[in-house]
């Protein structure tokens, strides 16, 4: 195969290689393959594979990664990744992942709260074996660095550009932005012809929607309290209390309120751009909206630990996670890219402003340490949610 460009090479074996992307699946295990398989044909159909060049290092359409001893190190290694993301998102990026480096990947995923405890008492006990974490809670991210689980990292061969960004290193190094989730709404498309769909915020509020609309409670998450923050700061401090006049369904997760939304059950209700995106990927009939008047912003952090210290995958990981490529993979699932250097891959037919875009509307660390138990206080008042 020594004359077959890499690019074609990691599209052939693209299959093969995801097949790690959540532990081992073996020949006794088809369902778990045939899932990996799937995942991986997915992350190919999400965004055209980059030009691959692995002579001497790994370069991704034309920029370094990993120099030649780093890569070598890292294909005779293995990435140990815990992760706060999203289910299906994971998956994906590890997929994708293991197709453009060869290296093998072991994901561990599970809701921030519960990853911040285990991966708090591992360390305290002297047994983490994660190598990378990316939680989505920054006041996490700042209590794992304050834990000695998160060491400074600052050799990606892109680090000076990294530094010269607003919002993406933290604690010189500690952990970093990985990429921003992003929060708008969206409609039943096959209840709701395109020329009643919601187009702005505003357009929520209109008296047709009572009854029919679904949210998801602000203490469910950072994502959710950074939009309620959002509406409050940038749609008026009355949006709230003219949303809750509307009587919408108030759901505990997203998944749970994107079920309704394909079933009918709700027409139309805040959504995250993300899960959305992958629910209309696969069949669901929901149509997402960007609106002109500003999208709500969150941040997903991702260390090295002192345990990815010692790991050369781990290392290429986090390079490859700020590469170009990286950046442009997690965009192109419906996250805003932390670089603002490049330029921000659409999702699907959809176009997400970039991180630097006034439109987006990120809450900050400090506002979550300050401001979250009041926002969810005053938000469950509101909508007089209990919990």
């Amino acid at each position: 195969m020594k004359n077959v460009p890499r690019t074609y090479v990691a599209l052939a074996t693209i299959g093969v290689l995801a097949l790690s992307a959540c532990g081992s699946a073996s020949a006794g295990n088809p369902g778990a393959t045939a899932k990996a398989a799937n995942a991986a044909a997915v992350a190919t159909d999400i965004l055209k594979m980059p030009t691959i060049d692995d002579s001497n290092g790994l370069v991704l359409d034309g920029e370094l990664v990993a120099d030649k001893a780093l890569l070598e190190a890292a294909r005779a290694d293995k990435v140990v990744w815990y992760t706060g993301s999203g289910a299906e998102s994971a998956k994906l990026t590890a997929a994708r992942f293991e197709a453009e480096t060869g290296v093998k990947v072991e994901m561990t995923r599970m809701p921030s709260g519960k990853l911040n405890e285990r991966v708090l008492s591992e360390a305290g006990a002297g047994r983490l074996s994660a190598g990378v974490v990316t939680i989505t809670d920054p006041t996490m991210a700042d209590g794992m660095t304050d834990g000695k689980v998160f060491t400074t990292y600052t050799e990606m061969p892109f680090q000076k550009q990294l530094e010269g960004m607003k919002n993406v290193v933290w604690r010189d190094g500690a952990y970093y932005t990985s990429y921003y989730s992003a929060y708008a709404f969206a409609y039943n498309s096959k209840a709701v012809k395109p020329e009643d769909a919601p187009k702005k915020w505003a357009d929520l509020l209109d008296e047709k929607w009572k009854n029919k609309l679904g949210i998801v409670n602000a203490g469910a998450g950072g994502t959710v309290q950074g939009l309620a923050a959002f509406q409050e700061d940038h749609l008026g401090k009355d949006y709230w209390a003219k949303l809750a006049a509307l009587k919408p369904r108030i759901f505990d997760t997203t998944s749970v309120q994107l079920e309704a939304m394909a079933r009918g059950e709700i027409l139309a209700g805040t959504a995250g751009f993300n899960s959305t995106y992958g629910a209309e990927k696969s069949g669901a009939p929901v149509k997402l909206v960007v609106p002109d008047d500003g999208i709500s912003g969150t941040f997903n952090m991702q260390g090295l630990t002192t345990t990815g210290s010692k790991s050369a995958a781990a290392k290429l990981f986090m390079n490859w996670t700020w590469s170009k490529a990286g950046q442009n993979f997690a965009a192109a699932q419906g996250f805003v890219a932390a670089r603002t250097d490049i330029d921000q891959v659409p999702t699907g037919e959809y176009q997400l402003p970039k991180a630097s875009d006034p439109s987006f509307i990120v809450y900050t660390p400090d506002e979550a340490r300050t401001r979250g138990t009041d926002i969810v206080s005053r938000w469950n008042k509101t909508f007089n949610f209990s919990g």
